[in-house]
């Protein structure tokens, strides 16, 4: 004798439709959040970059204005 299959009433389906849409959405979301924080990595990495440049040119700057004042304190000196 077959088994006989049990029918799901409307509010059953209903709330397996429910969790099944719930436990997508939450997939979906931890995707979503993942592919954010890849993003935000690379953008710390790039302003990292970026900031070593800018240091590098603002020691490079420095250097070239010690030198400035160096030139000027000579030329003042030789007109004294």
């Amino acid at each position: 004798m077959p088994k006989k299959k049990r029918v799901l009433t409307i509010e059953e389906r209903l709330l397996l439709l429910e969790e099944a849409l719930e436990h997508k959405m939450d997939k979906t979301d931890g995707e979503d959040l993942e592919e954010r924080v890849s993003d935000l990595e690379s953008k710390l990495e790039d302003a990292d970059y970026k900031q070593e440049e800018l240091s590098e040119k603002v020691e490079d700057h420095e250097g070239q204005l010690t030198d400035a004042d160096a030139r000027i304190d000579d030329l003042e000196s030789e007109d004294r």
